[in-house]
């Protein structure tokens, strides 16, 4: 399996204006219900939002997975994934504009995802910055505050290839059951 960190990912302008209407959708939805401020960062909502999609996005066009277009209230409570790998890899994709940023997970989320990526840059390019298992990064020694609130925290040099945190040759080819993806029979 070929290294992935630091591939450069550009959206195509259709690419971003598909971005840009998911994030204002999930912007409006989550002031609309009266969603609280519980971002780690000091960017404003709107922009996290967008740019989060466009993160999102760029990670499902580098690993060929159709985007979650989903637009629903954030909730604290439920099993919150961006993309599914190999149709068992749940993944949250985590997005700064920080160039050197680092991957950055609340506190308060609870979530079963399998692990967390990064991406790094604004609309319309991003980098893939690598994986970090849920475990590793939801550790007491990762507690931290980058000056605004709490969260878990990881530099980008802790940051891991898929094929390092998992034996892909195990998992490719296999589907387990999964009631969230639907399965046609013909």
């Amino acid at each position: 399996m070929r290294n992935l960190i630091n591939t450069k990912i550009v959206l195509t302008r259709e690419e971003q204006k598909i971005c840009e209407h998911i994030g204002i959708k999930r912007y409006n939805i989550n002031r609309e219900k009266g969603v609280t401020d519980k971002k780690i960062g000091k960017e404003d909502n709107h922009f996290m939002d967008v740019n989060g999609f466009g993160g999102e996005f760029a990670f499902c066009k580098l690993f060929n997975l159709m985007p979650d277009f989903l637009v629903q209230v954030t909730q604290t409570n439920k099993n919150d994934y961006d993309a599914i790998i190999f149709n068992c890899i749940k993944v949250d994709v985590k997005t700064t504009d920080v160039i050197t940023g680092r991957l950055l997970t609340p506190l308060w989320k609870i979530d079963e995802v399998d692990c967390y990526a990064l991406m790094v840059g604004e609309m319309p390019n991003y980098i893939f910055k690598g994986f970090m298992l849920r475990e590793d990064l939801k550790q007491d020694k990762r507690i931290g505050s980058l000056g605004y609130k709490e969260g878990y925290i990881a530099k980008q040099n802790e940051l891991k290839e898929l094929h390092h945190l998992y034996e892909l040759d195990k998992i490719i080819n296999t589907y387990p059951e999964n009631n969230k993806i639907p399965v046609f029979k013909i």
